[in-house]
């Protein structure tokens, strides 16, 4: 079927006359990295941003061939056949031309004529919580999102999300096609792409949104509390309180745990099948000594000082 659909030469990926499967999340409001508000911004900026890649992504850009090879040898590890049809093509739905979708690879699995979209992620351990077993559906909603969405802009049937985790972990969670979740997603995606074409801001869903939205001005008088906002203030305000006494609270049950914990680094908690329940050992860690660094290379220290502005919330 990869042959009927159209795809995207390179040089005509502006990514911000198409939404892709990267977008989709944020589009649906369960991205972990960028809301609503932000993919809007990008998608409207009057120029084309040359941002320069992550080390993140460069790193998962130069593992993504080691994934696919570690995927194949999985799955041929649990009796599959395993044919690699493509990598990394763009496709452009063919009913909604704003919706496309990069598919790192795609393969036939068992000799089947269906092809199988292949979305490969590379995971830090620390994040291995997020997903569960192996085999299941149990990946991180956002990527199931994104697998969903190639199913639909591909028209096919069935997705797996292979994530590697650290270096030596590969497990394979498949994504099949659900018509019903993809109309839903695809209403989603036409709601907001009628805001990106008609210049309609969508509302701010975050804190981060109004730092973005409102920078302040000095010059405008004091905004007089109406009966509702001062419920919402005085609410907002015991509610700090509460957690400023939970926190001493806390800190001083710390203080008491260590002081009997003393030289131990572990601590388990017998009627809790002997899990380890807190953990106090020395962790590595490395930072910039800013006061030798300017002391020892001022110029230095001076070129690469930056000042930035915050706007401070305090509820007194």
């Amino acid at each position: 079927m990869s042959a009927q659909l159209q795809t995207i030469a390179p040089e005509d990926h502006d990514r911000r006359r198409f939404l892709g499967g990267s977008d989709i999340a944020a589009v649906l409001g369960i991205s972990p990295w960028k809301t609503p508000l932000q993919l809007w911004e990008a998608k409207t900026a009057q120029a084309l941003p040359h941002d320069k890649p992550t080390g993140v992504k460069r790193r998962g850009h130069r593992w993504e061939a080691v994934v696919a090879e570690m995927l194949v040898e999985h799955l041929e590890q649990q009796g599959h056949t395993v044919e690699i049809v493509d990598s990394n093509k763009r496709y452009i739905d063919p009913q909604r031309p704003f919706l496309a979708a990069e598919i790192d690879f795609e393969v036939r699995l068992d000799g089947e004529k269906e092809i199988t979209n292949v979305e490969l992620k590379t995971v830090h351990p620390f994040k291995a919580g997020e997903w569960g077993e192996g085999g299941t559906d149990e990946s991180p909603v956002w990527y199931t999102a994104q697998g969903m969405h190639g199913l639909g802009v591909t028209g096919r049937n069935r997705c797996l999300i292979a994530p590697l985790f650290g270096a030596d972990e590969i497990r394979a969670y498949p994504v099949l096609r659900d018509d019903e979740t993809l109309d839903a997603m695809r209403q989603r995606c036409d709601a907001f792409w009628h805001l990106v074409t008609s210049g309609v801001r969508p509302d701010p869903t975050t804190l981060s949104d109004l730092d973005r939205l409102y920078k302040g001005d000095e010059q405008l008088p004091a905004l007089i509390a109406d009966s509702e906002l001062t419920r919402h203030v005085l609410r907002l305000r015991a509610i700090k309180s509460e957690i400023k006494a939970r926190e001493l609270e806390a800190e001083v049950l710390e203080f008491d745990v260590k002081q009997l914990m003393r030289d131990a680094v572990e601590l388990v908690i017998p009627d809790d099948d002997k899990k380890v329940a807190v953990v106090w050992k020395e962790r590595a860690h490395s930072w910039l000594d800013q006061a030798a660094l300017k002391e020892q290379h001022p110029a230095v220290h001076k070129q690469l000082m930056r000042k930035s502005s915050t706007r401070v919330f305090t509820v007194k």
